[in-house]
């Protein structure tokens, strides 16, 4: 993952010719901006290009050497969709999401967008609809990995005995769930 201020970032592809040469390509990948949004559960940061959002960070992940930002119109609206989730007069996200992850964990990433607002589903839901023999374990650790947390919603998935795990810390996903109306004391 690229850290902020990393953009536009290069990386280099080794290749081979038909005679064994090695070179070596240039990729230039599009920029990457930034957008920060302050709201009352913190300080959130959005990255992306002019395509796609590709990474959030949540309010702990957010220092204020971030503050450096030109945001592309992608990522701006995305930070004022955001804003209006949080303040209640938004429910659902009409963003481009990319991001790279195992087949696994996209398809784990993927199935978050059967759970509407207010709903909350398992680990072992989400394992049963991305047909996994690996369980609720599993499921878990590719939410962990999951870039584009509260556009892709992660913390709609709780443990069978109580709300599991959330990269942002369980008073995060308290919050967000209680912002969609679920009673989040009894998970």
């Amino acid at each position: 993952m690229l850290g902020i201020g990393e953009c536009p970032w290069r990386r280099r592809h080794p290749t081979r010719t038909g005679h064994g040469a090695r070179t070596e390509q240039l990729t230039v990948a599009s920029s990457l901006t930034w957008a920060i949004v302050t709201t009352p559960l913190g300080r959130f940061a959005i990255g992306g290009t002019e395509v796609a959002i590709t990474t959030v960070l949540l309010p702990h992940e957010v220092s204020e050497s971030d503050l450096d930002t030109d945001p592309s119109h992608l990522v701006g609206d995305a930070a004022r969709q955001l804003d209006e989730f949080v303040t209640g007069t938004r429910r659902t996200f009409d963003l481009a999401l990319s991001s790279e992850g195992t087949v696994f964990q996209e398809a784990v990433w993927q199935s978050l967008s059967m759970i509407d607002y207010g709903e909350i589903r398992s680990y072992g839901w989400v394992g049963d609809q991305v047909g996994s023999p690996k369980g609720p374990r599993a499921v878990g650790q590719a939410l962990g990995k999951n870039p584009i947390p509260i556009f892709r919603p992660c913390h709609r998935v709780v443990g069978a005995s109580g709300l599991g795990g959330y990269g942002g810390g369980l008073a995060l996903k308290r919050a967000l769930l209680e912002l969609e109306g679920v009673d989040a004391r009894y998970l």
